[in-house]
């Protein structure tokens, strides 16, 4: 065979494969980039708190390894989720969001069991997001790669996708609403490209909860505060409850709190020492059984001391009573002497 020919065929072969490529790409199911409803369809208001799936993250049931999440669909209309692709598991077929039960940006957890979807029932129009599609901007710019979905759990209505883009911190929290069009390989937004740093920096609760604590640890004025704090993270929010020496203190919390950068929200509500002694001597004050009594109140971190002297035990009764019912209260140390008769 001449070997001009060999080459023309073997060139052929090589663009009839490419254009088959393509054509599989266009027609396969989620394929393409599917647009999304300008005004979405009775699109509910978020009823409970946020989850976040993972894409390539694992998949559990009861703890057992199931898979690894390798997209999810959701329908362009409502932005509801539909499906969970997993990959290299046991599921040969996608996965209804109504098996999850929860997802911490970390584990899809499922149930043990769901409806199998018939065979002969019809695909619904959907959406396909896959990890790492790359997402641009109004202006056609790549703003970063897809690495999270996020949902309100009790609507199953999709809120927002995390990006991985540039400069620091590097994932942020776009919102469903400036998604134009979606497909697996590619998302296309009504985002300029200079809106990018305003977005909302994104981590995880668990992340968020530990950034709180180690910038509370490494603070050498705050170290020893963290075992009076209670702190919870959901949704980016971050409510902390607790004790602190002063004001200037809480201060000080409320500052280390708020230079992480992926906090959305701080709701802080700390008692001080100086507050919590006086909310109890002012309980004292009130009733008559205690009010005539020579006592010296303190506080530290919920730890209440009381020292004086009373004229008999049911007064010294009578403070520990009243002093349970001041809700910061978490210890009393009651320290008051009884007064002799001869005395």
């Amino acid at each position: 065979m001449d070997l001009t020919l060999a080459a023309i065929i073997i060139m052929g072969g090589w663009v009839v494969a490419i254009v088959a490529a393509g054509l599989v790409m266009i027609l396969r199911p989620g394929g393409v980039a599917v647009p999304f409803a300008v005004a979405p369809i009775a699109l509910p208001e978020p009823t409970g708190r946020r989850d976040e799936i993972l894409l390539g993250g694992v998949a559990e049931v009861f703890g057992n390894f199931r898979g690894r999440v390798r997209g999810v669909q959701l329908r362009p209309d409502n932005r509801q989720l539909q499906d969970i692709d997993l990959a290299t598991g046991l599921e040969d077929g996608p996965v209804p969001a109504t098996a999850i039960q929860s997802a911490d940006g970390q584990v899809l957890r499922l149930a043990g069991s769901w409806p199998e979807r018939p065979v002969d029932a019809p695909a619904a129009e959907g959406v396909s997001l896959r990890q790492n599609a790359t997402v641009t901007s109004a202006e056609g710019k790549r703003l970063g790669k897809l690495q999270l979905v996020c949902f309100d759990e009790a609507s199953r209505t999709v809120t927002g996708l995390v990006l991985a883009g540039r400069g620091t911190p590097s994932r942020r929290l776009l919102p469903i609403d400036r998604v134009l069009a979606a497909g697996p390989d590619r998302i296309t937004t009504s985002l300029k490209a200079a809106e990018w740093t305003k977005l909302q920096p994104f981590a995880t609760d668990w992340e968020i909860r530990q950034s709180v604590l180690q910038r509370l640890s490494t603070h050498p004025a705050l170290q020893a505060l963290t075992r009076a704090l209670s702190i919870d993270v959901q949704d980016q929010r971050v409510r902390m409850r607790g004790y602190a020496a002063d004001d200037a203190q809480a201060q000080r919390v409320a500052q280390a709190v708020r230079s992480v950068p992926e906090v959305a929200e701080l709701d802080l509500e700390l008692v001080t020492d100086q507050r919590l002694a006086r909310a109890v001597s002012e309980a004292l004050g009130r009733d008559p059984a205690t009010s005539a009594a020579r006592l010296q109140v303190s506080a530290h971190f919920g730890t209440v001391d009381i020292s004086g002297e009373v004229p008999d035990r049911a007064v010294a009764r009578r403070i520990e009573t009243l002093v349970s019912q001041v809700p910061e209260v978490q210890v009393l140390h009651n320290m008051v002497s009884i007064r002799s008769a001869s005395a």
